[in-house]
């Protein structure tokens, strides 16, 4: 009796380990495990970003065209001319002298209202503050017209700012020197990297490079905010100066910039908006120097340039 109760035990224990070896395989088998598999992949992320399309062949081959144009006039044209093209559409950047300095002249204004915007962008300055002109303020050679203006009159920042740009305003400028500092705004040059700029006195020098960067933060939305880097562009369009990279493009494109005169070198550096194309990125990045040649030659060195730039890129 005792044998066939062992015996009945043994059974028992040999059947539980084989449910349980069942059991197992069940639970583990690849065919069971499966279908975990698939809903794992059907629901991964989908956050990621397309991929880009690829820049058309056609675009390129007219980047490398205005490469060998840019060349080309310069060599057709009296002076030493600076020149950066930057097309964010392809990404490519054409350059001739570009690190050169040359006498940066109303360009420097251009500095001032970004230092003034990024502080407002900061909440560091309203633009709606009074500011009156004294003085020490009052410039009057070369271009503006507050000069004209009685001592003491006052006008919000915002209003400074914009006789400055539109009307290339040298008592503006003097008057929001004095407001902002000259520190702070050699302060902002060196913050988007615009290290080869000496703002003011004694040289008030740049380079082409370093005037992109300064009009690559003003359009930028994020380095201010979306409304006031749109005033900023405002401000840059329509100025009471539009015979250089303005003249020769067909009517209705937007051009957003600022020239500068000073003795034998003539500038203008601005952003295109091709007419149709005013959505970011299909505009386009124009910086030119002319070194050495009078205004009429260096008139129509900049004219020459900003159309062809226009005539490859607009498209």
């Amino acid at each position: 009796m005792k044998r066939r109760r062992s015996g009945w035990s043994v059974a028992v224990v040999l059947s539980l380990i084989l449910c349980l070896l069942v059991a197992l395989y069940l639970f583990w088998s690849p065919e069971r495990s499966a279908p975990h598999q698939r809903v794992a992949l059907v629901n991964r992320p989908t956050s990621a970003q397309p991929p880009q399309p690829a820049v058309p062949p056609s675009q390129m081959h007219a980047v490398e065209e205005l490469r060998s144009k840019v060349l080309e006039i310069s060599e057709t044209h009296a002076g030493t001319e600076g020149v950066v093209i930057f097309d964010p559409y392809s990404g490519e950047t054409l350059t001739l002298n570009a690190d050169r300095r040359f006498i940066a002249a109303s360009l420097s204004k251009l500095s001032v209202l970004l230092t003034l915007y990024k502080a407002a962008a900061r909440g560091e300055v309203n633009l709606n503050d009074k500011i009156t002109m004294r003085p020490s303020d009052v410039w009057a050679f070369g271009t503006g017209v507050l000069h004209t203006y009685p001592v003491g009159y006052t006008m919000t920042l915002r209003k400074c700012a914009e006789f400055m740009i539109k009307e290339s305003d040298n008592t503006a400028e003097l008057m929001l020197n004095r407001y902002l500092g000259k520190d702070k705004i050699e302060a902002e040059l060196e913050r988007i990297g615009a290290d080869s700029t000496i703002y003011w006195h004694p040289t008030n020098t740049t380079t082409p490079n370093d005037v992109l960067l300064v009009l690559k933060a003003i359009a930028s939305p994020s380095y201010t905010s979306p409304e006031l880097s749109a005033e900023m562009l405002e401000l840059m369009t329509n100025t009471s100066f539009e015979n250089r990279l303005s003249g020769p493009l067909p009517k209705g494109t937007r051009v957003a910039h600022k020239i500068g005169s000073y003795e034998s070198t003539f500038s203008d550096a601005g952003i295109v908006f091709p007419e149709g194309h005013e959505e970011a990125g299909q505009e386009y990045y124009i910086v030119v120097f002319c070194e050495g040649a009078t205004e009429g030659e260096a008139r129509g060195t900049i004219q020459d340039l900003s159309l062809a730039a226009y005539r490859a890129l607009s498209g």
